[in-house]
């Protein structure tokens, strides 16, 4: 006669593979979702949206004098069209804008209207650029000095054109797609959800991340610190352009030794300097290159932006991402070949 009872060792053996088989389940589940969370949220592309907040732009003061003004009398903000060409006699009607017009501050530095091109100079009725060379103490970097006509002159632009989470470009595709005669790294603002975004005088993103770079209509700029900076303010009284990599590297126009970053070691470095208004440079640092270039700290940065003689400096996204482009070409050596970075610093006509 059978039994009606369970052999217990078989329903054991039963039981284990199933449960296994479930674990395994789970543990392919959790990390399939894993995977997909990742690729949302740090590579796939993903637009934030298609246009920022156009922020304010400094009105236009017209003002009338007597007598036509002489070169060295004429403002650095008078526009083109702003001198009347009848005898000294006759009124003048002036036009003077905060926005950065500055062909007259800076007569000698375009033509009338031809373009000369070199390996290392661009030189039109509305850019001057120059790039040098400087290799010293086993470290190689270029410098880009810059004299603008006028602000719009001095752009950025984001990788295919939109502002997106994940998008991303080389400088050299961005430089090409914006027709830009000089292109930089700028700060890479894809790769996190934090930092003030504001580009070609559209606000993008507001809050905030660390050390700002700030450039106003007027084409000056300025470095904040996190707490310092007030994005109310910017609202009300409009900017050009804002970055947030950094650290800022320039104190009231001084050296640094201390910086708001965690990465101040020997690295390839990319960063922007300011004299004054319409002049500017741009510092490409190769590195992580034995024999022919090793980097620079942080605080060698802020000493070189200081012995430039800059007021303002701010770095830029370094590293593998660290690449000039001039007129079609690789400036720099990048190592590893650089990478797909979000956007750039543009010069361009």
């Amino acid at each position: 006669m059978k039994s009606s009872r369970k052999n217990p060792t078989h329903q054991s053996h039963n039981t284990l593979p199933k449960l296994g088989w479930v674990i395994l389940a789970d543990i392919v589940l959790v990390g399939l979702g894993l995977v997909i969370f990742a690729l949302f949220h740090h590579v796939l592309p993903r637009d934030f949206k298609t246009s920022g907040q156009i922020l304010p732009t400094p009105s236009v003061v017209t003002t009338t004098t007597t007598s036509e003004p002489s070169m060295s009398e004429t403002t650095s903000s008078i526009s083109s069209t702003a001198v009347d060409t009848t005898p000294s006699s006759a009124k003048t009607t002036v036009e003077t804008t905060v926005n950065g017009t500055w062909g007259a501050k800076f007569p000698d530095r375009f033509t009338t209207g031809r373009i000369e091109i070199t390996d290392n100079h661009y030189r039109s009725e509305a850019i001057n650029i120059t790039i040098s060379q400087v290799q010293e103490n086993e470290v190689t970097y270029y410098i880009a000095d810059i004299y603008l006509r006028d602000l719009e002159h001095f752009r950025t632009a984001f990788a295919g054109g939109t502002y997106a989470r994940g998008k991303t470009a080389t400088v050299l595709e961005m430089a090409e797609e914006n027709h830009a005669v000089l292109a930089i790294s700028g700060d890479y603002y894809g790769i996190r959800d934090s930092g003030v975004v504001i580009r070609n005088g559209e606000l993008f993103r507001e809050n905030l991340f660390d050390d700002v770079l700030l450039m106003n209509h007027d084409g000056s700029m300025q470095t904040f610190t996190r707490d310092e900076f007030d994005i109310e303010q910017v609202k009300l009284n409009g900017a050009w352009q804002a970055w947030s990599f950094g650290p800022m590297l320039l104190d009231d126009g001084q050296p640094m030794t201390s910086f708001n970053s965690t990465v101040t070691r020997l690295n390839p470095r990319s960063a922007i300097g300011y004299y004054e208004p319409g002049h500017y440079c741009l510092v490409l640092v190769d590195g992580r290159q034995p024999d022919y270039s090793i980097g620079m700290t942080m605080e060698q940065l802020s000493r070189l932006f200081y012995d430039l003689g800059c007021e303002v400096a701010y770095n830029l996204d370094g590293g593998q991402s660290a690449v000039m482009v001039f007129n079609g070409e690789w400036v720099n050596q990048p190592y590893k070949d650089g990478r797909r970075i979000s956007d750039i610093i543009w010069i361009g006509e």
